[in-house]
């Protein structure tokens, strides 16, 4: 598994954001009865979109854009199960964030996964966060480490 999968604190800092319920419909499951490997990432979405409302962000500030997504299966996910997909911040920078996920069927991890997000101005041009939105990001992300 990943590196920061394994990194101390890393379930309890991802519960700590937001959370989002999800049963899982059997139109996003294979042949099979498995869920198909795209649906997690619509699943972050999803929460993502929850946790940036969260923060505050606003599109009159900007785009934000993933760069970079990931995702490790864990245990085996099928139709009609019931998940709670958590969200958080975990890094900040100057013109971007990365997001954790962890989803769970009660306490057993299913998948998790990481994106990261650049912030951009309207013209699709990597820009800093302004002053007080970087702060939000930060406080948000800095509430799950105690």
């Amino acid at each position: 598994m990943t590196k920061y999968f394994r990194e101390p604190g890393w379930e309890t800092r991802v519960k700590a954001g937001v959370a989002l319920d999800v049963k899982v419909r059997f139109s996003e499951c294979d042949p099979y009865g498995h869920m198909n490997n795209t649906i997690p990432f619509i699943y972050f979405e999803d929460a993502r979109i929850e946790l940036l409302e969260a923060t505050g962000f606003s599109l009159k500030d900007g785009f934000v854009v993933v760069a970079d997504a990931q995702c490790d299966y864990v245990r085996q996910v099928m139709p009609r199960q019931q998940l709670t997909v958590h969200a958080n911040i975990l890094t900040v920078g100057n013109t971007s964030c990365d997001i954790h996920y962890g989803a769970y069927d009660g306490e057993q991890l299913l998948f998790a996964g990481r994106t990261s997000l650049v912030h951009l101005t309207k013209e699709g041009r990597p820009t800093e966060w302004t002053p007080e939105y970087k702060n939000r990001l930060q406080n948000f992300c800095e509430s799950a480490i105690i």
